[in-house]
């Protein structure tokens, strides 16, 4: 196969050197006043055959070239903007032709955008806009809208399914200007047909504030609109796909999408026990509508962590999804959208999805840590065996109601209900390097955990004259119920004596927090470049968290002992007032935001022992003036500089606070600290990005820094071979991260290719037996990848990326680690028979410089034979899913005084056949009114 492949490769190569490859160059001025017209369309049409066509856009300069042309009679057209069309024979006779200056007259009628026809592209170019018509760019038979941005000009697809567009991230995606299954691109680009897309609108959105005020703040969002076609919209479309394999594996999947007039409904469906589970980070985001900080943060609206290995996502504090399916994991999940909207300019406009999702999980976990002591290393080598249980329910509803052209009104509730129950059986030993064996032992831990959440938000917005005004209300409730079972057994050996100790104990935690937040904005136009906004906020979260821990009885068989040291209640209240100034100076090509803020925060926080008696009572408030200032230009040859920076304050969490003890890891006991202090973080970035459209060049960077003060850092003890850990106020920390991407096509029609470039430092504290550890983090990863697609018959890509990381301590026992890591990915799909495909995918991951039986190199192969049937709206398949049998799920985890690489059984081998099915619409074609835009 790798023969052929380089075989056909050569050959194309081959006729590009022998082909007449001459060109066309020229430059179009205005007659008026000879300054350049830039993005005029450019079209080159043999008179011969009217169906073979050349174009292209003149630069901002004016300048246009057409490559790759043959000896032949053309006709040329050029178009713009309010111009008259220039029309004119030409003949391309054995060498390039220069054509020069072409002026072009005024033309009375004025469009308001440019069109663009060029070979196999359709693009239409407007202020804040590039709209892709979809049927230019042809796809695989029931693919994906995924598969169709790969193939759009200045868009591309990540290794991790994130959407690049002129090497920006695209933060929301919305179907005929309406939020599809929430706010994550993601759910639409996997799930919708390509085939049922009509176009596709990149669209630099302001904000929505902005929107709403009609004050431009110079802020901007990548927004990817996708219209559907008017034949898609009565009836359904979408896809069924069923298959069963070898070693009992099966996996089933539909999606269903239903349009009439302004009414969208949507089914998802899910079924399988291969591990493909549904919740990575993005979906957790779709899942949550976006509000993840609002769902999954913990009790009193505290910091908390978001962390994503093998595509397997851990929200720290959230106690949600702490404690995740490991192995082989079998999942149903599934979910339903609707939106609507009625009267006069979609005066009325309703939308609401449910999604859920059953998860269940056998797995093993082996992993090899190292902790940093004063004077010496802890390896500890631990064994897992982990059954898992999950069950989500997510209610998400939206009411919009503009009673005029002046007035928005929003009310949007969110329900979540969680379900999890985790049985681990753990077998563990640890040695330092220079004391020698530390402890052995094993522990049974059984938890259940349920999560109730709701939040509720209502927002008013009035427009008049030069100014508007708004009021945001909302409030959520997060309660987090869990109890569990902990029996373990530890050996500890000092000086080579063992001491056994043991723990039987039932444990009950119950968090509830509250949060109320109102906000109140004013903003006014004083003139044409400047306007002024004012605003004050407050916010106040009330929690109650308690956790009661009863030691088993012997005499009585049951567990009625109070443990003290792990039982006690917290009742927490904090809250913050802020008055905020601003001030915004727009100019042609930049726009200046600056103000600040005079914020006061308050902690009100008391502890309860078992008997009900205060031990320990927090009553501070911080005083802050926290300034900000954003920095925007952009000008029309789509280069753009942004550079923000702001301020701000941030109290511990209830976990960090409680001073109760967690043993629910007997080797490593975390309490919390009552005398934190609230950290302080100033951040700034700068991000810049340049495309170019005559040639659908980009290259962008950013630059980010979060500079902390009081950050909340570790201190580490350890006691008879136990860790205990409690948080500490630091100063100092800080991390950057960097990168740049560049990406273009080449001089061979259908070979694009991209380079990339990312860097991460940080610099964090942390305590080892009281003696401070100071922790320095660099990672440096460069990648490229080229795709070559010739029409739809063959598509091929490579992915080529390595990630070198270190960890330097100035503790002189910790061992400075540094070790590769590699992702390469090869991807061929080639229909050499008509209506007969063959695809594969070899994806590369590789490690060097891990503990020992740590590094691997994997090479993952998948691929099948595809045959389509009744007009490709079925397609029968017989695929391998690692045939190599190499498929392993290795992770490195690193903290300021851990590292830990663990290893995970998963899904291997096995093949499988399955029968996919198009689901076509059904009902007439009927034109439709464009409903509310939400990102126009």
């Amino acid at each position: 196969m790798k023969k052929s492949l380089f075989f056909i490769f050569c050959c194309l190569l081959t006729t590009k050197v022998f082909a007449q490859n001459h060109r066309l160059s020229g430059k179009v001025l205005s007659a008026a006043n000879n300054e350049p017209i830039g993005y005029a369309a450019v079209l080159l049409t043999e008179q011969s055959d009217s169906t073979k066509r050349n174009g292209a856009l003149t630069s901002h300069n004016g300048d246009f070239l057409l490559k790759d042309l043959k000896n032949a009679k053309y006709q040329l057209k050029i178009s713009a903007l309010g111009y008259k069309t220039i029309v004119k024979p030409i003949e391309i006779n054995g060498k390039d032709l220069a054509l020069g200056t072409l002026t072009m007259s005024e033309d009375a009628v004025s469009l308001k955008e440019i069109n663009v026809t060029g070979q196999q592209a359709n693009v239409k170019i407007k202020a804040d806009t590039i709209e892709y018509n979809a049927g230019a760019f042809k796809t695989q038979p029931n693919a994906a809208v995924e598969e169709l941005l790969k193939k759009l000009p200045g868009v591309e697809i990540d290794r991790d399914g994130n959407i690049l567009v002129q090497g920006q991230k695209v933060s929301r995606l919305t179907v005929d200007g309406k939020d599809f299954f929430g706010t994550d691109p993601k759910t639409a680009t996997k799930n919708l047909p390509a085939d049922a897309i009509a176009k596709v609108q990149v669209i630099d959105s302001k904000t929505q504030e902005a929107k709403a005020t009609g004050i431009d703040d110079g802020q901007r969002e990548k927004v990817l609109n996708l219209t559907i076609k008017e034949d898609k919209k009565r009836g359904w479309f979408g896809n069924a796909n069923l298959y069963g394999g070898t070693t009992d594996r099966y996996n089933g999947y539909l999606s269903a999408n239903h349009f009439n007039k302004n009414l969208q409904f949507a089914i998802l469906g899910m079924s399988n026990n291969v591990s493909n589970s549904s919740f990575q980070f993005e979906d957790l985001n779709s899942f949550t509508g976006g509000n993840i900080g609002n769902i999954f943060a913990p009790p009193a609206g505290g910091s908390f962590s978001v962390s994503v290995n093998n595509g397997r996502t851990t929200i720290g504090g959230s106690g949600v999804f702490d404690n995740s399916a490991i192995g082989e994991v079998t999942t149903h999940s599934g979910g339903l959208n609707y939106s609507n909207s009625w009267g006069k300019n979609n005066k009325l406009a309703i939308s609401g999805s449910y999604f859920t999702y059953f998860s269940k999980g056998i797995g093993n976990r082996i992993s090899s840590i190292q902790d940093i002591n004063q004077d010496d290393v802890l390896r500890t080598q631990e064994a897992l065996n982990r059954n898992s249980d999950n069950e989500a329910h997510r209610f998400n509803f939206k009411l919009e109601y503009h009673p005029d052209s002046l007035t928005d009104i929003t009310f949007r509730p969110n329900v979540i209900l969680n379900y999890t129950r985790n049985m681990n059986i753990k077998n563990f030993n640890s040695n330092f390097d220079a004391a020698g064996k530390n402890n052995d032992g094993n522990q049974y831990f059984n938890q259940k955990s349920s999560t109730p959440a709701l939040f509720g938000e209502f927002s008013a917005l009035r427009r008049f004259g030069k100014g508007s005004i708004s009021l945001r209300l909302n409030g959520t409730q997060n309660t987090y119920n869990t109890n569990w079972t902990n029996k373990s057994l530890i050996n500890a050996y000092t000086n080579g004596v063992q001491d056994a100790k043991t723990i039987d104990q039932l444990a009950d935690q119950e968090n509830v927090a509250k949060t109320y937040t109102a906000n109140l904005n004013y903003m006014r136009q004083l003139n044409k470049k400047w306007s002024a906004n004012v605003g004050y906020i407050y916010n106040q979260s009330v929690v109650d968290a308690q956790q009661f821990t009863l030691d088993y009885n012997d005499v009585t068989a049951r567990y009625e002992i109070v443990v003290p040291d792990l039982s006690n209640s917290i009742d927490n209240k904090n809250w913050l007032q802020a008055a905020r100034f601003g001030l915004i100076h727009t100019r042609t090509q930049w726009t200046y935001n600056f103000g600040f803020g005079l914020q006061e925060t308050g902690l009100d926080a008391t502890t309860y022992n078992v008997l009900g008696n205060s031990t320990n009572h927090l009553d501070k408030k911080y005083y802050n003036i926290l300034p900000r200032l954003s920095i925007n230009f952009k000008n029309k040859a789509n280069h753009t500089i942004q550079l923000n920076y702001n301020s701000s304050v941030n109290l511990p969490s209830v976990t960090d606070l409680q001073p109760v003890q967690n043993n629910t890891n007997p080797l490593y006991q975390r309490m919390g600290n009552p005398n934190l202090a609230a950290a302080k973080n100033h951040r700034m970035s700068i991000n810049f990005n340049t495309f170019s459209a005559d040639n659908n060049k980009y290259w962008n960077g950013y630059f980010l820094i979060n500079y902390a003060f009081d950050d909340i850092g570790n201190s580490v003890s350890y006691v008879d071979g136990v860790q205990y850990v409690q948080p500490k106020n630091v100063d100092g920390n800080y991390f950057i991260r960097t990168g740049t991407f560049f990406g273009q096509p080449t001089k061979i029609k259908g070979l694009r290719m991209g380079y990339g470039l990312n860097l991460f430092m940080s610099h964090t504290s942390s305590f080892i037996s009281a003696e401070k550890n100071i922790t320095n983090r660099y990672n440096v990863g460069p990648n490229t990848n080229f795709s070559y697609d010739i029409d739809n018959k063959l598509n091929t890509g490579i992915y080529l990326g390595v990630q070198y990381s270190r960890v330097n301590n100035s503790l002189p026992a910790a061992i400075d680690n540094k070790y590769f890591s590699f992702f390469n990915n090869a991807v061929l799909s080639w229909e050499f028979v008509k209506n007969l495909r063959i695809s594969a995918e070899l994806q590369h991951n590789g490690t060097a410089g891990r503990a020992d039986g740590f590094n691997n190199h994997v090479f993952l192969l998948n691929a099948g034979l595809e045959q389509y049937l009744m007009q490709r709206k079925i397609t029968l398949a017989i695929r391998g899913f690692d045939i190599l049998n190499q498929n392993t799920n290795i992770d490195r985890i690193v903290n300021a005084s851990r590292m830990e690489d663990v290893r995970f059984n998963t899904v291997t081998r096995y093949f499988y056949f399955s029968l996919n099915y198009k689901i076509s619409r059904a009902g007439a074609t009927t034109t439709r009114s464009n409903p509310r835009n939400t990102v126009g």
